[in-house]
């Protein structure tokens, strides 16, 4: 029987729409499926690094810039003539790519452009609707429809989360409609809970997300961190890259961890503090850590799971410009954290039933 050839394909904003195919990959391996990893800059290093014997090939990403300050909104809407383009263009490479590599499938994760007729194709999603910002509430449901039309070019559409109420995505994807070839796969994290590990940091920086923002949030924590004398490690989130960034003998820094890295240490810090991303979210559910939420400035996802955790007293979450650690740090411990407690076998039946459709 021949092994069933896919290509995943995530989405190059920032790294969790990466790290969060890491379990798609694996499940598809422990399948006998062969994966092809398709992507561009920091999420295809991160892929390759974690999976170094997996045929990969460059996708380009949509080239989309960010400001240092202002709207993230208004940053993006001028260049959504380039979004539609690089969409377009990701298409025409996918038809092909399904002729040069012999592909049986294709799961996209958040990528327009990559569906086509000849073989089976997966979107990955956990925005079935599209947060938008206040002078822009107007469009919500012109983007949803938008964003619908899209799914419907595809076969499936897995969403990474729960269908019921105890969800973690909220409203991002149970305020409306899904289409008809829908399945919640349940959350994907390349973490999991590791017993008999001694705490030996206080806090776990992780950083990520584009620039300058990333930039910004870093410069901001160091300047914090050393008034205090907290045993600290910083991740960077910046594979490939490893400029020395100079700081006091108790915070140490790295540029990237693999992932088996990244978990041990997530499990010997007290306390996590990182950006507010859903791939986020789903790695502290799978660690049971307490965290720091700090949403990219104008990022709307970002803004809501912040609020939506912080409300229900589950992770503590303040804005970029208004965080001060020491004052998180009084206040954490009023903040409860998230585990799962379920295996996850949706991801493994819908995996399945993928395969055996292509």
């Amino acid at each position: 029987m021949n092994r069933k050839r896919v290509l995943v394909a995530p989405l190059d904003w920032g790294l969790g729409h990466a790290t969060r195919c890491v379990p798609i990959i694996r499940e598809l391996q422990k399948q006998n499926a062969e994966v092809i990893i398709g992507s561009h800059g920091k999420p295809l290093k991160i892929l390759r690094q974690e999976f170094p014997e997996i045929e990969s090939c460059v996708i380009n990403g949509y080239g989309i810039t960010y400001r240092r300050s202002g709207s993230f909104a208004m940053a993006i809407i001028p260049q959504i003539p380039k979004l539609i383009n690089s969409g377009f263009a990701e298409h025409k490479k996918l038809n092909r790519l399904v002729k040069d590599l012999n592909l049986n499938g294709v799961i996209s994760d958040n990528r327009f452009g990559l569906f086509n007729h000849m073989v089976s194709c997966v979107f990955m999603t956990h925005q079935v609707g599209i947060i938008m910002p206040p002078v822009f509430k107007w469009a919500e449901k012109f983007i949803y429809k938008l964003n619908y039309r899209i799914m419907n070019k595809y076969d499936y559409c897995w969403i990474p989360d729960y269908s019921g109420e105890e969800n973690l995505s909220g409203i991002l994807s149970h305020k409306y409609p899904v289409p008809k070839q829908t399945t919640f796969i349940g959350p994907l994290s390349r973490f999991k809970k590791q017993e008999g590990l001694e705490i030996k940091n206080d806090l776990l920086v992780i950083l990520s997300g584009p620039e300058p923002q990333r930039t910004v949030l870093e410069e901001k924590l160091v300047q914090q961190l050393c008034d205090l004398n907290l045993k600290t490690l910083i991740v960077r989130g910046t594979p490939g890259n490893e400029s020395e960034l100079k700081t006091p003998e108790h915070i140490r820094v790295v540029s990237h961890l693999n992932a088996n890295e990244l978990n041990k240490e997530m499990m010997q810090a007290k306390y996590i503090v990182s950006r507010s991303g859903y791939s986020t979210i789903m790695d502290l559910a799978a660690t049971g850590k307490k965290a720091m939420l700090i949403p990219t400035p104008g990022q709307t996802e970002q803004e809501y799971l912040g609020d939506y955790f912080h409300s229900k007293n589950i992770f503590y979450s303040d804005s970029q410009t208004a965080f001060n650690l020491k004052n998180a740090l009084n206040e954490i411990e009023n903040f409860s954290g998230l585990e799962l407690k379920t295996a996850n076998h949706q991801l493994e039946n819908a995996v399945k039933d993928f395969l055996e459709k292509c």
